[in-house]
């Protein structure tokens, strides 16, 4: 009898439900987009609600199809950061806040000030960002506080998410990496609730599991709705980046992994935490209890295309649907023809609401062109803002303590090998991609995997089912000449920092 398991990966934009084999091959998927609740600027909320309906649609989806027989686990991911809080009956207490939220910026200038983010950065090897579960609760406190009373649990996205399937509330390592644990003991310390000032919220935190036991049997009664077995195991976490890594492969010391989707996740895999002094970025657990993550959670990513085109690209998209064309393979024609630095243009990539938080934090960050001209065209635009995107990857990656070996792009940004060559260059690294696309659902399939006995160790589990596809080594000449607009870039967003908190100050004082 085929087996299969569903990896359940909740993003940003959209959730999903891949079916994979116990080969890794992905079956069938099916995904639906989630809807962004903005009432301000700097606001970036979803419906929990919504989340969970379309959770439960992508796996009907796949249980029309495929007998409920074959189906014997269930792993979930979703997004990390953020605040997802649940009242005493399991129910949303309100929207989820998500990573790349903004509005908690008065609170972190505020743990700026007061020394709080360097003594965390001790402890956690992370720095605090808007987007960082604790900052937003200081803000929860101060502005919604009946929110704080009625949350009986603090949740991530993924447990909130198991919790429905099977409810059971727990949470792992991964999640809680960023905010409140030990990374030496992977628990929580409450020297971390005291540098916030929240150990009043203590009791409201989940159980921490090791990952490969963070599982439980799917609800009666959601196994019926669902049409699933009776007993089926569902399996909760790694968050999205570590599972992303895991389902690329990158499990290595000093291999590197770049997830070009919503936001952009430059990582590395390191063997000691909180072994650097470079105060910038994060460290998350990784899935085996011998390694974490280095990380710099960059948000300069993929929607950077897609406003570009949406804003100046119609003709664009006219003529690419004229000629039956992909119109990023389109567009991507146009841009090799013009030259490394796009005759000048320099794009900053900080479009999404939280600003950017690696290699530097700044909520008020915003994306811009400069060296625009007369003679600037719509190529050399569109070619500046895919370039935006790698050095600003360069950026994260010139942070790092430790040599990064090779680079594994996932997301959407892999799909694209004209980016890919882009990113090789630019970084001055090889870059590979793998075998799927849905890697982070990969990756939480994989645990589930694992956790079942199918597989001896996450080791034996890659070996088995990653494979590289492509590899796209750095042309040494085109890597100096980025180098040379890379330098440009810098001084221009560091030039550019004291006008974005004015712009601030003037929009909202």
């Amino acid at each position: 009898m085929d087996k299969y398991i569903i990896g359940l990966d909740s993003g940003t934009s959209s959730i999903k439900a891949v079916l994979f084999d116990l080969a890794g091959n992905e079956i069938y998927k099916e995904s639906f987009t989630l809807n962004a609740i903005q009432p301000l600027e700097s606001w970036y909320e979803e419906d929990i609600d919504e989340i969970w309906d379309k959770a439960k649609k992508c796996i009907q989806a796949i249980t029309s199809k495929y007998k409920k027989e074959n189906i014997v686990g269930i792993g979930i991911t979703a997004q990390g950061d953020g605040l997802w809080m649940l009242d005493s009956d399991g129910q949303a207490v309100r929207n989820g806040i998500c990573f790349c939220d903004g509005r908690a910026s008065k609170q972190l200038e505020e743990l700026n000030a007061e020394g709080v983010t360097k003594e965390v950065f001790k402890l956690t090897g992370s720095t605090i960002f808007t987007g960082n579960q604790g900052c937003i609760l200081k803000w929860i406190e101060e502005n919604e506080f009946q929110s704080l009373e009625n949350a009986k649990y603090i949740m991530h996205l993924k447990d909130v998410l198991f919790h429905k399937l099977t409810g059971v509330i727990s949470t792992d390592s991964t999640d809680q990496s960023l905010t409140i644990i030990n990374m030496e003991t992977r628990d929580y310390d409450d020297r971390l609730f005291k540098l916030y000032d929240l150990e009043k919220c203590r009791s409201k935190y989940p159980e921490i599991k090791v990952i490969l036991e963070n599982k439980a049997i799917v609800k009666e009664s959601i196994a019926k709705e669902l049409n699933l077995l009776n007993g089926t195991i569902v399996t909760s976490g790694p968050m999205d980046v570590v599972a992303c890594a895991l389902g690329a492969g990158v499990i290595g010391k000093g291999q590197g992994c770049s997830i070009i989707g919503s936001a952009a996740l430059h990582e590395m895999v390191i063997e000691k935490p909180c072994n650097d002094d470079v105060f910038a970025g994060m460290t998350v657990t990784h899935v085996t209890d011998d390694k974490w993550l280095r990380l710099m959670a960059s948000l300069a990513a993929t929607p950077n295309l897609e406003w570009v085109l949406k804003t100046f690209g119609s003709d664009i998209r006219s003529k690419a649907d004229s000629l039956n064309e992909n119109v990023y393979k389109y567009v991507e024609e146009l841009i090799k023809k013009v030259p490394i630095g796009a005759n000048g243009v320099i794009y900053h990539p900080y479009i999404l609401a939280g600003g950017e938080r690696a290699p530097f934090i700044d909520s008020n960050a915003k994306a811009s062109f400069t060296g625009i001209t007369m003679s600037t065209t719509l190529s050399d635009i569109l070619r500046a803002c895919y370039e935006g995107v790698a050095y600003a990857m360069l950026d994260c990656y010139s942070q790092f303590a430790e040599e990064v070996t090779q680079i594994t792009v996932c997301g959407g940004g892999a799909m694209s090998s004209f980016w890919c060559q882009m990113f090789a260059d630019a970084v001055g690294k090889t870059i590979v991609t793998v075998n799927g696309e849905e890697l982070g659902a990969r990756g939480a399939a994989i645990t589930n995997a694992v956790s079942q006995g199918f597989f001896t160790d996450f080791n034996d589990a890659v070996k088995s089912l990653v494979k590289i596809e492509n590899t796209y080594t750095a042309n040494p000449e085109n890597h100096e000449k980025y180098l040379k607009f890379y330098r440009l870039y810098k001084k221009t967003y560091e030039a550019l920092m004291e006008t974005w908190k004015i712009r601030h100050e003037v929009l909202f004082t």
